[in-house]
């Protein structure tokens, strides 16, 4: 409902502005325009607006004491709320809308409706004024998007002019034109609007004779013209007897409007909701006519009844049975059949007829996961109440050997700056790994100690109970949780049987999850100095000299670790003691030296541990910021021993005496294994991806190369690099089937890359709706793969059934999930991990249809994956061959107009002038040096064949 308008005021004349433009909008008067001395919030239907570029109206006021001018130029209303956003168009590229606040307004001197009103609506502010303003508030100043502007503008006074109604969406103009600033101190007042009396007259037009142009011959020529007489043809179609026609009836015509529905069927178009990408995949039929169909039934069976009863089984006596046996066309019967008897026999004795071919296309059909189940289940689920308040899953990891443990690292979903304000809070309250257990969901059973968040962290294959973890702070830590097996491993009600509790003597303790300090942390300043985004231990069958040259690890424990962070580096680290290693310490020595308890395992690496490689990722164009890595993947994976059964050695795992892969140098420091006998493999692929924060894919060798000017060892560039997604990378995990097949995700889309073949992905998708935080594959299915979204959601994928939308997708949380990952218990049971930015894990149990692979989708994924890199040799092949005739297309362009030659020269042409001119040159130079007396008359120079 609108009100009505208000009368306008007679003593108040509006001074006039420029004159509009002819296509400037106008419109009415908004009512009720108040004051405005606040923020923009009072008034939330006026859309926000930045500076325009068009000739602004007749909306600049002046003081009310200027004399008033006869004029013809009518006064512009002001426009409506819906035309607020269409005015500020038209204003002058130097004038722009501002919004001032009631405290600028204060120190600025210019409050409205005290300083400036609507009739004295301008007034000139010192520029310096503007400038200390910006100077003092930085970016919370009013003035400060236009600060080059007021610094480049000549004049020492500004000019603020005050919008009353909000003409322009602001409270305010700025004009910084000098021009425009002495047009509006002097500008012409407002004159009434004089009504013109004479009113024009219609006059209708005149009809004039018409004159032929030319466009009746094309017409005339356009026009269809019948060389040859039309044949006619009569098709007679037999009428269908039916009970109520007659053979004299005959077609005839029936009116649409009335018998619409009976005659016509209409197929609206309409969007399938199915499939979320357009015209990617059309598969309908389309039918002009109603279905016709005949149905018959003999009888209609409206009772159905039991019609026989049978209370005792029908039996033959002895006499009765003489006679059936007996019986000659009984005899006969059985003798005319004896060969198809046997015929059936020796069929059912080669194939079972019972055979059920059901079991084999979906496996076992009993079980709640059967083949028509394929959701995942909550199995399980982990909070903390507590600690995990306010916190981030950042990392997921289950136990290698122990079945039914996993650990769970949390950090502060805070900011730089709140982590600053912070600092003192974060200080006192340590950031922690959690290890549950899945026979007690509600306390954990382990505390891990960290100096700050840890965003990723990792067992030791060959050692559990040695964990790795990266910090936000740079720094990497390291634990042991060997004394502690015995205590996850088993479950806690088991000890109330034994002797450990006597009644009035209950260790209370027992019952509370203990906290363990780390046991070494690297080094700061020779770390990384930004957080740490990924870590990997080294597969146990090689390891990296500090030359980068992957060798043989005579050890068999893994003892390396690799890390990247944003602070473009990756770094790798030795974990064992150096040879020789510290001298054994006694157990009261121990004690004084380790009064906290914590294992002394990598005490050597204490607060001393640095990288023994630093890898820099440099970008290979000049000028570019160098690569921010974010995760990383090698060729290599644990557990892989196809690299040494390339170079002919068996490798044989050998272990300590005590069972442990990792050596205490407390106990025993002579036993260091030495690694100066292993051999370079050379089957192992030195090159990695690295995704970065830019999502970017980066092909990097780790080995260092020898740089000619300096003689110095440092990072060769990227050999390949290629921005692939529209977002941080958050995933890269290479295919557990295929070494050379690798996912990465990040943004909104996710792609599947195969290595070495950088002229594109085999699979892309197009930007989802929601970000993607992380991807995870099947471990027993190839074509299987899990993508979290920040919805709280789970896409499950299958490239099987279908590569453009996934084929499941199912809601978790209602916060956004952070991390993936996946675990086969068993056959018949396997567990997906999800952790969400609300501090709880999800444990989801998958389906039958989604661990169990179906009838040779190994071979079927492989033949995919192999057809679309035969698909992408193609595309880089017409690509280079669309480039080469675009150059013969130039070529002959430019061989008409007479600036190019008639022959361009091939690659095998050039490199045979050049090799001609290079054996020219050094016969010239050793004639040269022959005459200086430098050569030996019978010495020749070496020439290079030319072919």
């Amino acid at each position: 409902m609108s009100t009505p308008r208000p009368p306008p005021r007679p003593a108040a004349p509006r001074p006039v502005a420029p004159r509009p433009a002819a296509n400037q909008p106008t419109g009415p008067r908004r009512p009720g325009a108040p004051s405005q001395t606040g923020s923009p919030a009072l008034r939330p239907n006026l859309p926000g607006s930045t500076s325009a570029s068009r000739p602004r109206d007749n909306r600049l006021n002046t003081s009310a004491n200027k004399p008033v001018v006869a004029s013809p130029v009518p006064v512009v209303k002001s426009a409506t709320v819906r035309e607020v956003s269409e005015n500020a168009q038209y204003l002058p590229s130097n004038i722009h809308s501002i919004f001032i606040s009631s405290a600028t307004q204060q120190a600025l001197q210019i409050c409205v409706d005290e300083d400036v009103t609507q009739d004295n609506n301008w007034k000139l502010v010192d520029k310096e004024v503007l400038l200390k303003d910006i100077e003092t508030l930085g970016q919370g100043s009013n003035f400060y998007e236009f600060q080059q502007q007021i610094q480049d503008y000549p004049d020492n006074e500004i000019a603020l002019v005050y919008d009353y109604d909000y003409f322009y969406s602001q409270n305010f103009l700025i004009c910084l034109d000098p021009l425009l600033k002495s047009y509006i101190e002097n500008s012409p007042a407002t004159l009434p609007v004089q009504e013109d009396d004479n009113t024009e007259q219609y006059v209708p037009p005149e009809p004039k004779i018409w004159v032929s142009l030319g466009s009746e011959i094309e017409i005339e020529n356009e026009r269809l013209i019948v060389n040859r007489a039309l044949k006619r043809f009569k098709i007679k179609v037999p009428l269908r007897p039916t009970a109520t026609a007659t053979p004299s009836e005959k077609f005839k015509d029936v009116d649409p409007d009335i018998e619409r529905k009976k005659n016509f069927v209409s197929i609206d178009q309409y969007e399938d909701k199915q499939f979320d990408m357009k015209k990617m995949e059309l598969d309908s039929a389309v039918q002009a006519a109603a279905e016709y169909r005949e149905n018959a039934a003999q009888t209609i069976w409206r009772y159905p009844k039991n019609q026989w009863t049978q209370y005792e089984p029908r039996t033959l006596n002895e006499e009765e049975q003489k006679k059936a046996m007996s019986d000659n066309h009984l005899i006969e019967m059985v003798m005319n059949s004896q060969d198809f008897f046997k015929e059936a026999l020796q069929q059912n004795v080669i194939h079972n007829p019972f055979y059920l071919d059901w079991s084999e296309l979906g496996g076992d059909l009993e079980g709640l996961g059967g083949p028509g189940d394929s959701h995942l289940k909550e199995y399980q689920s982990f909070s903390s109440i507590k600690q995990s308040r306010g916190m981030i899953v950042t990392c997921v990891q289950w136990h290698p050997t122990i079945r039914g443990i996993i650990a769970v690292s949390l950090a502060a979903g805070q900011g730089f700056d709140e982590r600053v304000e912070l600092i003192s809070k974060t200080t006192s309250s340590p950031s922690l790994i959690f290890i549950w257990s899945f026979i007690d969901p509600i306390q954990p059973k382990l505390y891990l100690e960290a100096p700050d968040d840890i965003q990723c962290f990792q067992f030791s294959p060959t050692d559990p109970h040695v964990i790795a973890g990266g910090c936000v702070n740079g720094q990497v830590v390291m634990w042991d949780i060997k004394e502690y097996e015995d205590r996850i491993r088993n479950p806690r009600a088991d000890h109330r049987d034994k002797d450990l509790f006597i009644p009035g003597f209950e260790d209370e303790s027992f019952f509370q999850t203990p906290y363990l300090r780390y046991c070494a942390v690297s080094s700061i300043e020779h770390g990384h100095s930004e957080p740490i985004t990924d870590l990997q231990w080294i597969p146990d069958h090689f390891q990296i000299t500090t030359q980068g040259l992957p060798t043989e690890n005579l050890s068999g424990n893994c003892s390396q670790i690799m890390t990247c962070s944003f602070d473009s580096q990756v770094l790798l680290w030795e974990t064992r003691p150096p040879r020789g290693g510290p001298k054994p310490l006694s157990k009261k020595e121990r004690e004084i030296l380790n009064p906290m308890g914590v294992p002394l395992t990598f005490k050597h690496l204490d607060l001393i541990w640095r990288p023994f490689l630093r890898l820099q990722l440099q970008s290979p164009e000049a000028g570019q910021v160098d690569f921010a890595p974010r995760k990383f993947s090698i060729r290599e994976s644990q557990g892989d021993r196809d690299a040494l059964n390339k170079e002919d050695y068996t490798f044989e795992k050998k272990k300590e005496p005590t069972g442990g892969q990792f050596v205490n140098p407390v106990d025993d420091g002579n036993k260091t294994i030495s690694q100066g006998k292993a051999k370079i493999l050379q089957s192992i692929d030195t090159f990695f991806y690295v995704g970065t924060e830019d999502g970017q894919l980066v092909y990097q060798d780790w080995i260092p190369q020898k740089e000619n000017d300096s003689a110095k060892f440092t990072t060769p560039k990227a050999a390949w690099s290629a921005i692939v997604l529209d977002g941080p990378v958050v995933a890269l995990k290479r295919s557990p089937f295929f070494k050379d097949v690798l996912i990465i995700a990040g943004g909104w889309m996710f792609q599947i890359w195969r290595e070495k073949v950088h002229s594109g992905s085999l699979l892309h998708t197009s930007p989802m709706k929601e970000k993607i935080t992380d991807v995870e594959w099947s471990p027993t299915r190839p074509g299987v793969f899990y993508v979290a979204k920040q919805n709280g959601s789970i896409d499950v994928w299958d490239v099987i059934d279908r590569t453009h939308a996934p084929s499941i997708s199912q809601s978790i949380s209602n916060t956004a999930i952070t991390y993936l990952s996946i675990k086969t218990i068993s056959s018949k049971q396997q567990l997906l991990a999800a952790g969400d930015s609300n501090g709880t894990l999800h444990i989801l149990e998958v389906p039958q249809s989604l661990r169990q692979p179906i009838n040779q989708e190994l071979q079927v994924v492989t033949n995919y994956f192999t057809r679309e890199t035969e698909r992408r040799s193609f595309v880089k092949h017409r690509w280079n061959l669309r480039e080469e005739e675009k150059r013969e297309k130039d070529r002959l362009a430019a061989m008409k107009i007479g600036i190019a030659p008639s022959h361009i020269p091939t690659q095998e042409e050039i490199d045979i002038r050049m090799k001609n001119e290079y054996n020219e040159f050094i016969q010239f130079e050793f004639g040269v040096l022959r005459e200086m007396g430098l050569r030996d008359e019978n010495e020749a120079p070496v020439i290079i064949p030319a072919n």
